[in-house]
């Protein structure tokens, strides 16, 4: 029972806490949809914990042992989507850095030209 106040619990303070950032303007909307998805895994699991109860025996696992998967398997694709994020991101700042680069040589180029 206490697993379940647990879920409940940990479900309603990440909603909160992912409306107040995305509020804020402290997190992008893509990773608080995402947050969402936890939260609303956390809250089904909480309200409903008939449905873990009934699928526990099915991957022949305890009650509890499924509901550490389930975080650990959301805590794995939220960290494998940020992993993505951030290389995607990283190829655009290096590419916008090589792209301000060739610019400013452009531009001292066309200085030196213009002293000439």
């Amino acid at each position: 029972m206490i697993a379940e106040y647990l879920m409940l619990a940990a479900g309603i303070t990440v909603f909160i806490l992912t409306f107040y950032w995305v509020r804020k303007r402290e997190m992008r909307e893509k990773y608080a949809l995402a947050w969402m998805g936890v939260a609303t895994v956390a809250l089904i699991t909480g309200i409903f914990p008939g449905i873990v109860m009934r699928l526990a025996p099915l991957l022949h696992l305890s009650y509890p042992s499924l509901v550490l998967l389930i975080c650990l398997v959301m805590g794995y694709f939220f960290a494998v989507c940020t992993s993505i994020s951030l290389s995607r991101q990283y190829q655009r700042n290096l590419r916008l850095t090589q792209e301000i680069a060739l610019l400013e040589n452009r531009v001292r180029q066309l200085e030196a030209k213009n002293k000439q």
